[in-house]
C-alpha cells in the first residue's frame, strides 16, 4: 500500500464511477492520486511576498533590530518546513550582516538565520521547521523579519519571499491533520485503487472527506509590513533610508489590493472563508472591502494584530465578470472614513515606529501590518 501521488497522471473522470456505468479501473487510482497531490502540495505557493524600492529598507544597526512582520497562511499542520529567499546587498563589510526569520505560531517561536555575504544584488535562502502546538486550531503563523549590520556596514533589502514546502511522495502511513487535531485528511494507498482491487464505499466517504477539509485551506491573498527603524548613513535623505513606508496612508486607496475569489459553494461553507489580519499601533476606524472595521486597545500606544472575518458581497460585480470568474476587487474604499483615518498629508506622523511611541501622539492609531487570506 504506497500513499503516492504524480503530478504527471492526476487527470480522472469521476463521472465513470456513477450508477450504472462501467467503472473505468484508471479512475478510482486517479482521483486517489489527485487527493493525495492535493493535500501534499495545494496551497504551497508564496505565503508572503513583498518587495522595496531602493534604499528604503537598508539599517546600519549593529545589533538585530525589528524591520517588518506578517502574519501568513499555514498550509496544514503537516506541513512544517517554510522556506525565506532575499534579494539584497551589503555595503561595506560583509562578515556578521545577518537577516533572522522568526516564526510565531500560537506562542511556539522557531528562528531562521539567512547570512549575507554579497556587495552587489545578490540572493540568500535558508529554511526553519516549526513544530505546531499539540492542542487547539492553528491556521497561521506571525513571521517577524529582524537584521543585522557589521559594525561599519549597511544592509539593504529589496525583496522579500517565503513558502513553505510540498510534502513528498510518498505520503506517511495514517491520518493528516489540517488545521484542527480533532479533524483529518486521510491519504489513499493508490496500490489498493488498481484494476481488479474491492471498490468500497470507503473510498466515496474518504473522498468527500478529504475535499471537504482541502476547501478550508487558506491562501495568502495579500501580505503587506510597513518597514520601520530603518538608518543609514550613506543614503540618509528624505528620498533613501528616511522614505520608507511605516503606515497605511491614503494613497493605498485602491492601489494595495487582492482579489478574493468566491468559488462555487462559497456561501454554504461553514468555516472562515476570508479574514483580514491588520496591524495596528493604538485604535483605528477603516473600511476595507465595503466593510466598516474598528480596532480599540489597551492603549493609543498597544501595538497588536486583530483579525477580521469578511464577506463577499454577491450583489456587487465581478472585475473579472467579463470571463465570468468570480474574483473581486478588495482594497481600502475611498470615503470619509478612510480619508480621515489614514495617513495623508494633511496628518502626518512626524514619528517613526520604533523607538519610544510612548508620548508621540503622532505615531498612533495607524496600520503598520496588513494580510488577507482567504480559501
Amino acid at each position: 500500500m504506497s500513499n503516492s501521488y504524480s503530478a504527471t497522471s492526476i487527470l480522472s473522470d469521476p463521472a465513470s464511477t456513477v450508477a450504472g456505468r462501467q467503472v473505468t479501473f484508471e479512475t478510482p487510482e486517479r482521483m486517489g492520486n489527485a487527493s493525495n497531490f492535493a493535500f501534499a502540495t495545494g496551497n504551497c505557493e508564496n505565503v508572503l511576498s513583498q518587495a522595496f524600492a531602493d534604499r528604503c529598507f537598508i539599517t546600519d544597526s549593529s545589533s538585530y533590530v525589528e524591520m517588518a512582520e506578517w502574519r501568513v497562511p499555514l498550509v496544514s499542520l503537516e506541513h512544517d518546513e517554510i522556506e525565506f529567499i532575499i534579494n539584497y546587498r551589503t555595503h561595506g563589510t560583509v562578515t556578521g550582516c545577518n537577516v533572522r526569520f522568526t516564526v510565531d505560531i500560537d506562542g511556539s517561536t522557531f528562528t531562521s538565520v539567512l547570512s549575507l555575504s554579497s556587495t552587489t544584488n545578490g540572493f540568500a535562502n535558508n529554511d526553519v521547521t516549526v513544530t505546531f502546538p499539540s492542542s487547539g486550531t492553528h491556521y497561521y503563523a506571525t513571521l517577524t523579519m529582524e537584521v543585522q549590520a557589521n559594525s561599519g556596514a549597511e544592509v539593504e533589502i529589496f525583496s522579500v519571499m517565503g513558502y513553505f514546502k510540498r510534502l513528498a511522495s510518498p505520503l506517511s502511513a495514517g491520518q493528516k491533520t489540517p488545521y484542527d487535531n480533532t479533524k483529518a485528511v486521510t491519504p489513499f494507498g493508490i496500490n489498493r485503487l488498481k484494476v481488479n482491487q474491492a471498490f468500497t464505499s470507503r473510498f466515496a466517504h474518504n473522498m468527500i472527506d478529504n475535499i471537504d477539509e482541502l476547501r478550508k485551506r487558506f491562501r495568502s491573498l495579500l501580505s503587506w509590513s510597513g518597514v520601520y527603524s530603518t538608518s543609514s548613513t550613506l543614503y540618509p535623505s528624505f528620498t533613501e533610508a528616511a522614505m520608507s513606508q511605516i503606515y497605511i496612508g491614503s494613497g493605498d486607496i485602491g492601489t494595495l489590493l487582492a482579489y478574493p475569489m468566491l468559488p462555487s459553494g462559497f456561501e454554504n461553507l461553514d468555516f472562515d472563508k476570508l479574514q483580514l489580519h491588520v496591524r495596528v499601533i493604538g485604535d483605528i476606524d477603516f473600511t476595507f472591502f465595503g466593510q466598516s472595521l474598528s480596532v480599540n486597545q489597551a492603549s493609543d500606544t498597544t501595538i497588536g494584530w486583530h483579525t477580521f472575518d469578511l464577506e463577499i458581497d454577491n450583489g456587487q460585480l465581478s472585475v473579472l465578470g467579463d470571463t465570468r470568474l468570480p474574483y473581486y476587487d478588495a482594497t481600502f474604499d475611498n470615503n470619509a472614513e478612510n480619508s480621515a483615518s489614514l495617513v495623508d498629508l494633511d496628518t502626518p506622523r512626524a514619528n517613526r515606529y520604533p523607538p519610544a511611541i510612548t508620548g508621540a501622539a503622532k505615531t498612533r492609531n495607524t496600520i503598520i501590518g496588513l494580510s488577507l487570506i482567504g480559501v
